[in-house]
């Protein structure tokens, strides 16, 4: 077979193709239109309620204790509140039966700073050892004592959990927690407004 044959069997093969390609594109644009784009957005998938908010609460509390349970003495901790954050309406309409559930917590115990790096490894080994999946750290190693820490990880059950150690200008450490979880079932009853609070009880060992 000549070269020129073998372009011209090339092209041919070549052409075939592309008007294989079109012919498929065209039909998929004749079957969208034929259906409506609006019976897209009026058929929306099935919600899949992930916990309801009695499961949620069970777990947040098991996250708390496995991030926090391993210190020891223990610390004074606060349940400060509770959001509850409906998803926005279906792309027909209706409304969402999911939502974002977040419990914040906060230490009434007074941390000394000097505990600091104590309380990120034994956070961080209490999250290895429960199978948590742990996220970088946002800690800057060149100005340690300037910022707070913000340590992150998500649970086998995909609760998300983050504790931030906020330095303060007496030489102390606010260890604030939040757990939080998406395609809850959206009961808003269960939403807590937010207190404030500051550390208030004294430790003779994290204290000091």
């Amino acid at each position: 077979m000549s070269g020129k044959t073998l372009v011209k069997a090339a092209l041919v093969a070549a052409a075939g193709f592309v008007a294989l390609i079109g012919a498929v594109f065209a039909f998929q644009i004749a079957v969208w239109w034929s259906i409506g784009p609006d019976d897209y957005a009026s058929k929306p998938g099935p919600e899949r309620v992930r916990h309801t908010p009695e499961q949620f609460h069970a777990l947040s509390e098991q996250t708390v204790h496995d991030t926090l349970g391993g210190l020891s003495p223990s610390l004074v901790l606060s349940d400060r509140g509770c959001t509850v954050n409906r998803y926005e309406p279906r792309s027909d309409g209706t409304p969402s039966k999911l939502s974002t559930v977040d419990r914040r917590f906060t230490a009434r115990t007074r941390i000394s700073a000097s505990h600091r790096q104590e309380l990120r490894d034994g956070i961080e080994a209490e999250w290895r050892l429960r199978g948590y999946r742990q996220k970088p750290s946002a800690w800057t190693p060149s100005t340690p004592d300037e910022g707070p820490d913000y340590l992150s990880a998500e649970t086998p059950e995909g609760i998300a959990v983050w504790v931030a150690l906020s330095p303060e200008p007496d030489r102390t450490l606010t260890l604030t927690m939040s757990v939080s979880g998406g395609d809850v079932a959206y009961a808003p009853d269960y939403a807590r407004p937010l207190s404030p609070l500051r550390p208030d009880t004294e430790d003779t060992y994290w204290s000091h």
